[in-house]
């Protein structure tokens, strides 16, 4: 039976009753809290900064006799100076409160979710791909130079 504005019952106040009241209860779960540094020394910044930097240096060297390629690198490299820009100026709010904030590395281990982690670690996952990156353009420079 379909409970519309005809039925006896959504028009008596027989059915009617109070919903039972809602009890909001706050739970309490650990947090870590903000760190707008993202916990990443500067030499892993700056490598990182490297290696795209070389990246795009190896495609200009490779293909930069062709403007429309250069023109595509060029919007890259706007979107690599985009990622870097966004990282430096909200590392920089706030710079004041730094120090109050409890740094990620203790007794040379970075701590994550998963353990601590040693600088080598860090450095190597975090800097495969764009050093890979690195060798793919310097890599597509060799091969147009030694081609040509």
């Amino acid at each position: 039976m379909l409970l519309d504005e005809n039925n006896m019952a959504v028009q008596s106040d027989e059915y009617y009753h109070e919903a039972a009241p809602h009890k909001l209860v706050a739970l309490a779960t650990p947090t870590q809290p903000e760190a707008r540094t993202f916990g990443i020394p500067a030499v892993i910044w700056g490598s990182m900064a490297a290696s795209y930097a070389m990246f795009f240096f190896g495609l200009i060297l490779g293909t930069g006799h062709d403007g429309r390629a250069l023109f595509m690198i060029a919007i890259s490299m706007l979107y690599a100076i985009m990622y870097f820009g966004t990282a430096f100026v909200l590392n920089g709010l706030a710079a004041s409160d730094r120090t109050k904030q409890k740094s990620q590395w203790t007794n040379s281990k970075f701590d994550t979710y998963t353990g601590r982690m040693s600088f080598g670690a860090v450095y190597g996952q975090m800097l495969v791909v764009p050093i890979v990156f690195a060798l793919f353009g310097l890599g597509i420079a060799i091969i147009r130079f030694a081609v040509m």
